[in-house]
């Protein structure tokens, strides 16, 4: 396979991405750290994730689903003088990847997290095909979703890099994908949908090791934590993020990118919207098992699952498309020489999630599942991919 070079061509595509990325962070007013951002210029919803594993630490679990507790322990620890409405949803044993920065400052901590993320992207952005240009690596680490991703602060680089170890070991290395799918269960959704699409493609072996190895994730949390801490979670804060989405609190779920949300958004009925949802979802999955079946070091065909996993969700956030940064940048920038149109929207766009719903046009919501369309219908076309037959043997799945 040749190596995924960057050419000129693409430096328009590059800039106005960095301009639209400058611009977002900018209009959030980093400067000003009592405002939407919190105690750093960067990782606003990283609060959550430090603020929770100092309370969880200290004893005080309890104040994670008291939510006016919640928002004056959040105000005390940055000197706020309004509650800025932040939730920690996450189920328990994220704890454990966490805690290990609990002792750093915030300040200090979020620039960690930061960089530990990026790494994760540049580290996946590697795997993502046989070889890859370093301008490009850079260029993914940089580009409008890891952006989107280092603003809020959370860990799509991780996930990133996880769900790439996953898609390319399922069938060779079986317990080293099981292991990455088992941290990947602190986004249970996005565990979820994989999952379906590892197991219908028919990779259950590297399913079996994942169960075992979430399963000691759990334990050891219970251990670590407390009971407690997942009783909070399965009776109070899991039926509070499903009543977001269900009884569709849209300011809650705003930068969504899902058709369900756009369903609901435009006044279509629950029931309506759940069926757009579910059949775009069969859609989805039926693409990425198709894609699953060629070298899981095309970024194209990685691009289709990993998009697929997003769009199969009735809520994933802008902030997650950080997850397919690697694959879709070199999809857009290195791939096709005429890339897919919706794609490279998706690459340029993500960012303004915020601004689209502010007027009232969830872009996202049509644009990504659009891409992955359109994505998977070129690699369907004959001649489009061409893939070593070693590569093919080496992804056979168990049956």
């Amino acid at each position: 396979m040749p190596k995924q070079t960057l050419g000129r061509r693409q430096i328009p595509i590059i800039a106005t991405g960095f301009v639209i990325a400058l611009g977002t962070w900018l209009s959030l007013r980093p400067w000003d750290l009592h405002a939407w951002m919190i105690g750093a210029p960067l990782g606003h919803d990283y609060v959550n994730f430090w603020l929770a594993s100092r309370l969880v630490m200290a004893g005080q679990a309890g104040t994670l689903i008291d939510l006016p507790a919640y928002g004056d322990a959040v105000k005390a620890a940055f000197g706020l003088s309004y509650d800025p409405h932040l939730l920690f949803v996450y189920p328990p044993h994220v704890l454990l990847f966490l805690v290990p920065l609990v002792g750093l400052p915030f300040l200090p901590a979020v620039f960690v997290w930061t960089a530990v993320n990026v790494a994760a992207l540049a580290w996946a952005t590697r795997r993502s095909a046989e070889a890859v240009d370093g301008t490009l690596v850079l260029v993914a680490c940089l580009s409008p979703p890891a952006i989107t991703m280092m603003l809020y602060g959370h860990f799509g680089g991780l996930l990133a890099l996880g769900a790439t170890v996953v898609l390319q070991e399922s069938g060779r290395r079986p317990w080293l994908a099981g292991l990455c799918f088992a941290c990947l269960t602190v986004k249970p959704q996005f565990a979820a949908a994989l999952g379906l699409i590892l197991l219908c493609g028919g990779f259950w072996r590297c399913l079996v090791a994942a169960g075992i190895a979430t399963a000691a994730l759990v334990g050891v949390s219970v251990a670590v934590f407390g009971v407690a801490v997942w009783e909070r979670f399965v009776t109070v804060t899991m039926p509070l993020q499903s009543s977001f989405i269900i009884a569709f609190n849209a300011p809650m779920i705003e930068t969504s990118a899902t058709p369900y949300f756009v369903a609901r958004f435009w006044g279509l009925p629950a029931g309506i919207a759940w069926t757009i949802q579910g059949c775009i979802s069969v859609l989805a999955l039926a693409a990425a098992i198709r894609a699953l079946r060629g070298d899981m070091r095309s970024p194209a065909r990685l691009l289709v699952v990993l998009l697929a996993v997003l769009v199969m969700q009735p809520y994933a956030s802008h902030y997650d498309l950080a997850v397919v940064a690697p694959a879709l940048t070199l999809v857009v920038l290195a791939g096709d020489p005429r890339p897919s149109r919706l794609a490279v929207a998706v690459w340029l766009l993500v960012p303004l999630a915020r601004i689209f719903f502010i007027f009232e046009i969830p872009l996202l919501c049509l644009i990504v599942p659009g891409a992955l369309f359109t994505q998977a219908a070129r690699l369907s076309r004959p001649g489009r991919e061409t893939v070593p037959a070693a590569a093919l043997a080496r992804l056979e799945p168990a049956v």
